[in-house]
């Protein structure tokens, strides 16, 4: 067998290993059911192709996060460019930008997720991120920097015409703390997480584009799979770290 032979086959058990192996009995449940729930709403109820695969491909994202595996990268770029256009329709300024960010952080998360992998125990093992959790000094300093920028980029978004100005500011600087704390493999992301999911129904339910009732389904199944990723990676997380998020 040549070498580029040898290293696609490596490359491709590594991708079936990250995507299919180490699920407990729960998670080989609990994540095909918040797909599959996905993928009945937009049969039953079409929204529009592009918002069902938004839904779909952003499901198996969280999913694959809220494991710790790394390959949740390559659905969230498709996830996020196909979003950034929704938004675009809906007129949420806010979530276009979110959404830009997003498609940048993608490969900011992949190249600092690779550094942080467990090592496998047995050959065919799953490697799942190494994750940590953020100490109280941080979460005062999250509470600050989500208050002000709320209301410094709501009176932005409002000067231009933003539908919902300061739900969508609101939304978008939530978006962005937890993001940079997934980046760099926080717990607490997934608090975070969920007030912004809840949020987000809020935001979708004014909206009718098509494709808003895709992102209302998508959002509550967020909601659970960051449940159950908060308990997770409690789990997996080390000693709390004490001070403010940092490259590692």
């Amino acid at each position: 067998m040549t070498a580029p032979a040898i290293h696609h086959k490596s490359f491709s058990r590594k991708v079936y290993e990250d995507l299919f192996v180490g699920y407990t009995p729960f998670e080989k449940i609990f994540y095909p059911a918040i797909i599959l729930l996905q993928v009945i709403f937009a049969v039953v109820y079409p929204q529009g192709i592009i918002g069902s695969i938004v839904a779909i491909s952003g499901v198996i994202c969280v999913a694959l996060v809220g494991k710790g595996r790394i390959s949740n990268y390559f659905f969230g770029v498709i996830q996020n460019v196909l979003y950034l256009y929704l938004s675009l329709q809906a007129v949420f300024y806010g979530e276009v930008m979110i959404a830009v960010f997003y498609v940048l952080t993608q490969f900011w998360g992949l190249y600092t997720w690779r550094k942080n992998l467990t090592r496998q125990a047995n050959e065919g093992d799953a490697k799942d991120v190494k994750t940590r959790r953020i100490a109280f000094t941080g979460w005062a300093a999250v509470a600050v920097i989500l208050a002000l920028g709320t209301w410094l980029y709501g009176m932005l978004l409002a000067s231009i015409g933003s539908n919902q100005p300061y739900i969508d500011s609101f939304t978008t600087t939530i978006a962005v703390i937890a993001q940079i704390l997934m980046v760099y493999r926080y717990r607490e992301q997934w608090a975070l997480w969920i007030v912004l999911n809840l949020a987000q129904i809020v935001l979708w339910l004014t909206s009718d584009t098509a494709g808003s009732m895709d992102m209302v389904v998508m959002y509550i199944a967020f909601i659970f799979n960051s449940i159950y990723g908060w308990y997770n990676w409690s789990k997996l997380s080390a000693t709390p770290d004490e001070g403010a998020v940092r490259a590692s």
